[in-house]
């Protein structure tokens, strides 16, 4: 099975390299495998020299000794030629593939369904398929071929050795077949290893990223935990170092059984040679030609081991390419949607969560008209978040309808969606570009529009921030970085949803990293450029709600109720309830202030 699964993946990957590079590709591989034919040469040509040699010794003409001579030094100069060009045009394939594969693994990134992001499974196989799959398609194309080119070195040599000797022939071949047994034992040891420590790996990595990032060292200093995070860290290295420890020694095993066996056919070859060489079986041409190719045999043996060994790893994680690749796409509209007005209708929405068994939502209907400024209010995990990433089609409703513009969204484009919305999430990005870019993001159309750039950061309450300058670079990516803070993040953040022109501004928990007052004041400072656009703001914290012409009470995954400020307070439900508990907050801060 798993030798069906070799063949079937290196297919796979010569398959992708000729497709994306069909005739490079194709010259590297013929170019490659011709490089049979110098071992060979260099075998016939040595030989010829040698008995010319001895011939000459008898009193021959020393013409034949110049001609094989020459032969020879010009198969060894050749060689060497030949292995240089054979790297150049490696390296310019390489790079051939990279430029016309990786755009299109990225775009494969941005056409698959949201939520495998949010999937164990899929974070496994990410990890397993390696940072750089068009580099592991590269490699493994050319240990295919290496595994070719060596298979035909290995006939030729082999043809030769057996025309001198039935024995050194056979003694060749059973040198050979246990020194392939024991690296492909080796590469199943391998990838077992890696599918074993691949969520370890990943606990690992991230225990040890803790203590560079700035706010986990900051809470370990203040709770004190840098001990146990280290022994954690500890605990699940060593499980790993375990693991490769016992691989280690399976490995240095297979050394020493490789390294008798080549001993033991140097040792037999030799005497068996040195024998026929007395008894004028041989001529002392082949003999030398032999003995010197034994070390080419190793090395050629070593090289067919190492390129099973290595394409049955490649082809392993070839494997997990092809799952990437096969994961579900959107299914995208080929025309955009004719929209005339972007009214949003949830029509009783239910949805549970891929890999999950509780409903989040059971039911949900709601309208907000064009121009609307909506605020979505409830307790934790009452399912706000969740009709945010259903509104921008990140996942779709199991039943119910959610319509825009009197249009199913599930129709809708990319386009369309960015027409329609934009949106700060709770988890929202922090690009380590210039602080320019991160706020046009949101509309490129206005990546040289200083003037948009600062109002927007100005109404965000990012004035601070773009003190710093247009072209500063943000994050830690540059020496010249400067990192600012989670609550500056989220204002860059903000800025980047306003400045795009899209009907509706949606704002996810946009406050998280502010006090209440400072919260109260934000919406406030940017709600003139609501004028222009509908909003729905998302937030577990009332204030915000007060600004909205509509609210709507999600509890428990269904619409508890649905009204102005005003009206629900007068209505005394829920969240009058709620907002009255949190009254005291905005009052204790103005009578602090």
């Amino acid at each position: 099975m798993k030798v069906k699964q070799t063949f079937k993946n290196s297919f796979y990957a010569l398959k992708i390299v000729f497709t994306y590079a069909p005739w490079f590709a194709g010259g590297y591989a013929l170019f490659s495998l011709g490089g049979a034919v110098f071992t060979l040469l260099q075998m016939f040509f040595l030989q010829h020299l040698v008995d010319s040699v001895m011939r000459y010794a008898s009193g021959s003409e020393i013409n034949d000794v110049i001609l094989w001579g020459v032969l020879y030094v010009s198969s060894l100069l050749l060689a060497q030629i030949y292995t240089f060009s054979l790297g150049k045009m490696g390296r310019f394939l390489n790079r051939r593939l990279t430029k016309a594969l990786s755009p299109a693994i990225i775009d494969k990134f941005g056409r698959i369904e949201y939520y495998y992001f949010e999937s164990a499974d899929f974070q496994d196989i990410m990890s397993r398929m390696t940072a750089d799959p068009q580099q592991m398609i590269h490699n493994t194309f050319f240990s295919v071929i290496s595994c070719i080119n060596s298979t035909l070195k290995l006939i030729g040599i082999l043809g030769v050795f057996f025309a001198a000797s039935l024995w050194v022939g056979l003694g060749a071949l059973v040198i050979g077949l246990p020194m392939t047994i024991l690296e492909l034992r080796s590469t199943d040891k391998k990838q077992t290893l890696q599918r074993e420590n691949t969520p370890d790996k990943r606990k690992e990595d991230y225990i040890q990223g803790l203590f560079s990032n700035r706010s986990a060292a900051y809470e370990m200093r203040i709770f004190g935990t840098k001990n146990h995070m280290l022994a954690l860290w500890r605990a699940v290295h060593g499980k790993i170092v375990h693991r490769q420890k016992d691989i280690t020694v399976s490995y240095i095993k297979s050394r020493s059984i490789v390294a008798l066996l080549k001993i033991l056919y140097a040792s037999f070859t030799i005497a068996l040679l040195a024998f026929y060489l007395a008894s004028r079986r041989v001529t002392y041409g082949v003999f030398v030609s032999i003995v010197s190719s034994i070390g080419n045999l190793f090395s050629i043996l070593n090289t067919a081991a190492y390129s099973i060994s290595a394409l049955g790893t490649r082809t392993h994680e070839i494997g997990y390419y092809r799952d990437f690749t096969e994961f579900a796409e959107r299914r995208q509209s080929s025309a955009g949607m004719d929209i005339n007005e972007y009214s949003i209708v949830f029509e009783d929405v239910h949805f549970t969560y891929p890999g999950t068994d509780r409903e989040i939502l059971s039911g949900v209907s709601f309208e907000i008209k064009e121009g609307e400024h909506a605020a979505l209010v409830g307790v934790n995990g009452a399912g706000k978040s969740t009709i945010i990433k259903l509104l921008c089609g990140l996942y779709k409703p199991d039943s119910g309808r959610i319509l825009v513009g009197g249009k199913d969204l599930r129709e809708f484009s990319d386009a369309d969606r960015n027409r329609f919305c934009a949106v700060v999430f709770q988890d929202f990005c922090s690009y380590e570009l210039t602080l320019r870019e991160n706020v046009a993001i949101g509309n490129l159309g206005a990546m040289d529009d200083d003037q948009k750039i600062l109002s927007v950061m100005d109404m965000a309450g990012a004035g601070e921030v773009a003190r710093l300058g247009l072209e500063k670079s943000l994050g830690r990516l540059t020496e010249d970085s400067i990192d600012i803070s989670k609550g500056q993040w989220q204002r860059v953040a903000i800025a980047r949803a306003l400045i795009s022109d899209a009907a509706f501004i949606i704002l996810d928990e946009p406050t998280a990293s502010l006090d209440p007052v400072a919260e109260s004041r934000m919406y406030e400072s940017f709600s003139s450029v609501m004028r222009e656009h509908g909003s729905i703001i998302v937030s577990h914290r009332l204030a915000s709600a007060k600004l909205a012409d509509k609210i709507i009470v999600i509890d428990g995954g269904v619409t508890a109720e649905i009204g102005s400020h005003g009206e629900l307070m007068e209505r005394n439900g829920l969240y009058a309830r709620m907002f009255d508990e949190q009254r005291s907050w905005y009052v204790d801060s103005e009578v602090t202030e």
